[in-house]
């Protein structure tokens, strides 16, 4: 049997290389890059940069709104790591845990690494699947959004700000999820056969963490082309 060429085989690996992974990969490590020397920026005594007062983001209602909102944004979006990384054969406990402590930098990273296409079907936890606290859940975002709602001035958050130059990049984090949570949201919907998919992606856009809780407590099981029945269904 004949060999193939040197420049051949190594043609043949970079093709599966690039189809194992997204076509968006590279563009996932710049995120990942671009927002760790932004962390790191913020941090360096630079010349011009005021004094830092960490004691100001508890007096501040725009700190306290935002950070109640990333908190109930991460929680669908650590799910959908979940369940995404059970599909594709990673193990998703190292990526979700440093997700809830650095946002985006470690949700970046999986994306990059994450698998093309799904290597695996396995039914979904049942702890991922309680409908009733996502409901909750989508409840929250709007209660906690008004009752939190920031009544300072924008001077005094702009302020604070300069004072804390980490809370620049809580908002950058908190609108890099919004996008960043969409392909995981639509490998979800495909693997359930969600109609509407567009309009939910739009939404999630748009609102976030409401969005995303909805999606959550709303959406099908997955199905399966085997058994004729949710995944869930097949596994009990």
């Amino acid at each position: 049997m004949a060999q193939q060429p040197p420049s051949l085989i190594k043609c043949s690996a970079y093709t599966q290389n690039v189809q194992r992974y997204s076509p968006l990969r590279p563009w996932y490590w710049v995120l990942f890059f671009a927002c760790l020397a932004l962390v790191v920026g913020l941090n360096l005594p630079f010349p011009q940069r005021p004094p830092q007062n960490p004691s100001a983001l508890l007096q501040d209602s725009w700190f306290i709104w935002g950070f109640s909102y990333f908190g109930l944004l991460i929680m669908p979006v650590a799910a959908l790591m979940i369940e995404d990384a059970r599909q594709r054969g990673l193990r998703w406990a190292p990526y979700v845990i440093l997700y809830f402590f650095v946002g985006i930098l470690p949700l970046s990273v999986y994306m990059a690494r994450r698998p093309a296409h799904d290597q695996q079907r396995l039914p979904t936890p049942a702890w991922l699947s309680q409908r009733w606290f996502w409901a909750l859940l989508a409840l929250a975002v709007p209660v906690i959004s008004v009752a939190l709602l920031p009544r300072g001035s924008l001077e005094q958050l702009v302020e604070t700000m300069r004072q804390n130059l980490g809370l620049t990049f809580m908002w950058l984090d908190i609108a890099l999820n919004h996008v960043v949570a969409l392909p995981l949201a639509q490998a979800d919907m495909q693997r359930r056969h969600v109609q509407g998919q567009g309009a939910w992606l739009l939404a999630i856009l748009l609102t976030g963490a409401l969005g995303l809780c909805l999606y959550m407590a709303t959406r099908p099981a997955h199905s399966s082309p085997l058994f004729g029945k949710s995944y869930e269904e097949a596994a009990a």
